[in-house]
């Protein structure tokens, strides 16, 4: 992948946060064993699209504390729905796949909640 469309950035203001009682998100689920009752929020990730011809894909990570990550799906499209359980802060990035598997940079982080 060419270095200058290697980052990607999250769009801030595309993070919504919606609390859901016993829902979980369609792309992965985050839980949280210190509160194994709490309430499951549904958080929709959102981004810009990587403009190179052969992306694949993208790949959400995750992390209890900033810029410390776990890999946790990979999607098609520039959008992503993951359920967090609990109210403990998590750190999203994401990164863009192409057909020969090569992955970006991580892009910006961004923090829920």
């Amino acid at each position: 992948m060419k270095k200058r469309l290697c980052t990607l950035f999250l769009i801030p203001a595309m993070l919504f946060a919606l609390p859901v009682p016993r829902t979980h998100a369609e792309d992965a689920f985050i839980d949280d064993e210190t509160v194994p009752d709490g309430t499951v929020t549904n958080v929709t990730l959102s981004w810009d699209p990587n403009t190179e011809q052969n992306i694949t894909g993208y790949t959400v990570y995750y992390g209890r504390s900033s810029g410390d990550y776990f890999r946790l799906v990979m999607v098609s499209g520039t959008t992503a729905q993951i359920g967090v359980r609990g109210s403990r802060p998590t750190y999203f990035a994401v990164t863009a796949v192409d057909a020969n598997g090569a992955e970006s940079d991580l892009s910006d982080e961004v923090q829920w909640p």
